[in-house]
């Protein structure tokens, strides 16, 4: 129960940082401000001791590759952080890594998609 508070603890900080360095990309900054960098950082320490208690190497081990790319632009800590989360989330929900990468269907597609169906018409 711990384990899985402390790993819900940090996907809510990388969220946090996300949605910061997204502002901040939207406003056509390409370089990480200090205090955004340095914010990102506590979240690679804590993400860091979150999943080395996890005691999964190969998480941790995922979780340092990520940490350790290039830093400069802003897109390169969000990317950062998006892999952390996906770490994470495989952490939280071991079920989601027997998951299809791609369902295509089989056939080709023919007639309307299958939510027309169920729309009412008015």
């Amino acid at each position: 129960m711990i384990e899985r508070t402390r790993l819900r603890r940090l996907v809510e900080r990388v969220d946090e940082v996300i949605s910061a360095c997204e502002e901040i990309h939207l406003q056509s900054i390409k370089e990480t401000p200090a205090d955004l960098k340095s914010r990102a950082e506590d979240v690679f320490s804590f993400a860091r001791s979150a999943v080395s208690k996890t005691g999964d190497r190969e998480a941790l081990a995922a979780v340092e590759e990520a940490i350790n790319r290039r830093q400069i632009k802003i897109t390169e800590i969000m990317d950062i952080l998006w892999t952390i989360q996906e770490i994470v989330f495989d952490l939280m929900l071991p079920w989601r890594t027997e998951l299809p990468e791609d369902v295509e269907p089989e056939g080709p597609i023919s007639g309307a998609p299958d939510w027309r169906r169920w729309t009412a018409v008015a």
